[in-house]
This record gives C-alpha cells, sequence and structure tokens, in this order.
C-alpha cells in the first residue's frame, strides 16, 4: 500500500508539470519574444506525460519487481540484478519510443498524409532556399482546419464564404468585392499558374500550394531589413493575411514608435498598427488581432509537428 500512495503521489506530479509545461509554453514564448521556446514547452510537456505513463505501465507489467530493492542488489550481485534491471529498462524504452511514434502520428492530421508532399515539392520547385519549410505546412493547418480532426482540414475543399469574402482551398485564396487575390497572384505569375482559375482547375491541390509558396515568397521578397530569418518569416505570414501594405505601414509605424524596432516582430512591429482594433461584422475579433493570431498560431503552435 505504502508503494502504491507513491506511484500515486510520483504519476501525479509528472502529469501536473507536465499540464504546467503545456499551458505555458506558447505564453512564455510570447513574452521572451523566441518563438523556439513553445515546441520545446510541448515537447518537455509530451516528455513528462511519457514518464508518467511508462510508469504506470511498469507497475502493470512488472507489479512484483521493486526496482530500488534492485539497484541495492546489483551493489552484491551485479550480473543477476543487473539482467533484470537492464530487461525491464528495455521494455520501457520500447514503450517510450513506440509512445513519440503515435503522440507524432497523432498530432498530423489525416489529409496531410497525402498534401504535404505535395507542398513540399511545390516548395522545393519554386522556392528552394525557404528557410523553414515546415511553416508552411503550419500556415495550410492555420487556413483549413477548425480543428485537427475536421474532414476540411488540409482539404482542397476547404471553404470560409461570409457577408465580406469567399476562401477556398489549402491556402484559403480569397475573392471580394474589393479584390481578387487569384486573378492578382496569377497576374504576378502567369506561367506557374496558367490554367487555374475560379472556373478552372479550382480544387486542384497543386494549384493551391503552389499559390500559396509563390505568394508567401513575393511577401518574403518585399520584408527586406528583418533582424533574421524568423522575423522575416512573421512578416511574410502577415503580409499574407492581411496584404504587404499592411506589413510596410506597419513596419512605418514601428519606426515611429520610441523603443520599437521595426526589423523585429515579436514585441515590436506585431504591436504597432494602423489595423481596425474594433471586431469586424461576422468575425468575432477586429481585423487586427486575426493578423497577429495568424502569425503566433503559425510559428509557435502548428508548425513544430510538420519538422522533420
Amino acid at each position: 500500500m505504502k508503494r502504491l500512495k507513491s506511484d500515486f503521489k510520483r504519476v501525479g506530479i509528472l502529469l501536473a508539470l507536465a499540464i504546467i509545461f503545456f499551458i505555458l509554453a506558447v505564453p512564455v514564448a510570447t513574452v521572451f519574444h523566441e518563438p523556439a521556446l513553445a515546441p520545446w514547452g510541448m515537447f518537455a510537456g509530451v516528455a513528462l506525460m511519457g514518464v508518467a505513463l511508462s510508469h504506470v505501465l511498469r507497475r502493470l507489467m512488472f507489479p512484483y519487481i521493486d526496482l530500488e530493492a534492485i539497484a541495492r542488489a546489483a551493489m552484491q550481485h551485479a550480473i543477476g540484478a543487473g539482467l533484470v534491471f537492464l530487461g525491464v529498462s528495455v521494455v520501457l524504452t520500447a514503450f517510450l519510443l513506440l509512445m513519440g511514434n503515435l503522440v507524432h502520428a497523432e498530432t498530423l492530421p489525416v489529409n496531410a498524409v497525402t498534401y504535404a508532399p505535395v507542398l513540399k515539392a511545390e516548395q522545393a520547385a519554386y522556392w528552394p532556399d525557404m528557410p523553414a519549410p515546415a511553416v508552411l505546412a503550419g500556415q495550410v493547418e492555420q487556413e483549413t482546419c477548425i480543428s485537427l480532426k475536421h474532414s476540411r482540414c488540409w482539404s482542397p475543399r476547404a471553404e470560409l464564404k461570409t457577408a465580406r469574402e469567399q476562401g477556398v482551398g489549402l491556402g484559403q485564396i480569397t475573392r471580394t468585392s474589393r479584390f481578387d487575390a487569384l486573378a492578382e497572384i496569377k497576374a504576378s505569375f502567369p506561367q506557374a499558374l496558367a490554367g487555374w482559375s475560379w472556373e478552372s482547375n479550382l480544387y486542384d491541390a497543386k494549384y493551391q500550394l503552389r499559390a500559396l509558396v509563390l505568394k508567401d515568397l513575393q511577401g518574403w521578397k518585399k520584408t527586406i531589413g528583418a533582424a533574421t530569418d524568423q522575423d522575416r518569416l512573421a512578416m511574410t505570414l502577415a503580409a499574407y493575411n492581411g496584404g504587404i501594405g499592411g506589413v510596410l505601414s506597419d513596419r512605418k509605424v514601428c519606426a515611429a514608435t520610441p523603443g520599437c524596432d521595426q526589423s523585429k516582430w515579436f514585441g515590436h512591429v506585431e504591436r504597432t498598427s494602423l489595423k481596425a482594433k474594433v471586431a469586424a461584422s461576422g468575425y468575432g475579433k477586429s481585423f487586427f488581432e486575426i493578423n497577429r493570431e495568424y502569425v503566433r498560431n503559425i510559428l509557435l503552435i502548428r508548425t513544430d509537428k510538420y519538422r522533420g
């Protein structure tokens, strides 16, 4: 009974720490303006959860084995106790590796298995020196996934319709009464996007992903003078969502604001903007909030699962 209480306490502490890491990963990354901290925090949470589950598994599979007693015995009879200890360790290591693979598989949307290779091929063809290709996959997830289990997540048929706009496909190419993003990107890359229109091949995944890559590349080329590739990617994503003109304007506002560095996104340009800060009809949030969340979600939350 004493050992059981100790087990419950140990597992409880590990799970509590795992939850803390999950909850604080993104806020801490945001506070310190270090996007890379978010995935590491998530990973630490998963690792702690894995250790807790492996402890439970050990008790279920080897209820009579007391590793503490074995460790003491190993000091006197190294070979016998050592072999038992090694056997238990091999089983638990195998479980942890399996759990890691299952966690990774669980977090990837089903349709990503089909379309992520297409995205990778388009990126390699049209933007081979893209510094962080996984960001593009995180962007597709942001554009299409209400949840990772939703049928339209990573689907070429994902569609958003409001009174203001219509967005279609893996990159949610958009048209409104004021502009047509498909026509604009096609005018910039007529050969690469020949044959794609609202009336023809609209749901062709290859065209949709090619347009996303090309539009991001276009934004990347116009966001010069960023402090790091991460800052430049953040500005590129903001441009994809809200237009390059908005990003250039926001950087000018930042440059004119004391203490604001227009070459940096997090903690600087992300906080300065002329975008409306009142909730837009049909969206529940302001266009400023939507644009900043778009960048933050992709870089801090969604991208990491697609690395490697």
